[in-house]
């Protein structure tokens, strides 16, 4: 008798770990559930008390519309803007500009980052150029892009790979240099030669903070397009942005600020999606 009870009580135990592995994991989810959705609720809630402050500060003449138009005015200059026939070439113009600028900058960056960080001789040569390349203001250099390469998409593109190029530099030579030295130490030890170190140790440790350098350069890309169409452009999202406001049209000039800014929102958004997909890990 004894000794069937001992014999039952190790598949007891365990299925009653099991359950309990099972309940603790399901409580996990709803509460990581709960997090979501408040955090989406916080985000609705104040965007509609801004709009709603908005509102009333335009519309009971708390300030001027010439200065700020109201969001109903605003949202109806939204359609007009994207039924007008030069919204959608122009969008194509600068959504070409981002795309070429941000995967430049990034693949250059990534490369960039890399070879200091696995090469020392690479480091002592090219960091401290690289490094006072960014001492001076971007927005400054784009005069000098205009007047290099023209008002067509290529300077534009230059000042997006310049602004967007540092920070995926950066990202990655701090993700690689981060790792333990005892880790690497450890690799050797297993006869790994460089690459195969990169690989299983130093890039799976650098991706999250990879990741992070390629959201701060999608978001710096898009803004170095702009600023490249404010300085001398004839045609992009903003070429339009300067020519609305000359002419007033400040409606309309918030329709394209806010279209661009959702567009941008979007694209990091998918940046992040990829991101808890690469790094699967970190949800762990």
């Amino acid at each position: 008798m004894d000794m069937t009870a001992q014999a039952t009580l190790p598949g007891t135990s365990a299925a009653a770990r099991e359950d309990a592995v099972a309940r603790f994991i399901a409580a996990e989810k709803r509460r990581q559930q709960q997090r979501l959705i408040r955090n989406r609720l916080l985000a609705i809630g104040f965007g509609l008390l801004v709009i709603a402050i908005w509102y009333v500060a335009t519309e009971y003449g708390f300030v001027h519309r010439l200065i700020i138009p109201s969001p109903v005015d605003t949202f109806w200059a939204t359609g007009r803007v994207m039924s007008a026939d030069y919204f959608w070439p122009n969008v194509g113009v600068t959504l070409s500009e981002i795309a070429w600028g941000f995967g430049i900058g990034l693949t250059s960056g990534v490369v960039f980052g890399v070879l200091v960080a696995m090469f020392d001789t690479v480091r002592a040569t090219l960091y401290p150029y690289l490094v006072a390349l960014q001492a001076p203001p971007k927005i400054v250099l784009a005069p000098i892009f205009v007047t290099w390469f023209g008002f067509d998409q290529p300077s534009k593109i230059a000042v997006a790979v310049v602004m967007s190029f540092f920070p995926m530099f950066l990202n990655t030579l701090t993700g690689l240099s981060s790792v333990d030295p005892n880790a690497v130490k450890l690799m050797r030890s297993l006869t790994a030669g460089r690459w195969k170190t990169f690989r299983h140790l130093l890039l799976p440790n650098a991706l999250p903070i990879m990741m992070a350098g390629v959201k701060l350069c999608w978001t710096l890309a898009v803004l170095g397009v702009i600023v490249g169409e404010f300085v001398g452009a004839s045609a992009g999202i903003g070429y339009l942005i300067y020519a609305m406001n000359f002419q007033l049209d400040i409606a309309g000039v918030f329709s394209l600020i806010i279209l661009l800014s959702v567009f941008t929102l979007v694209i990091y958004q998918l940046i992040e999606w990829l991101e808890s997909r690469i790094i699967f890990w970190k949800q762990l």
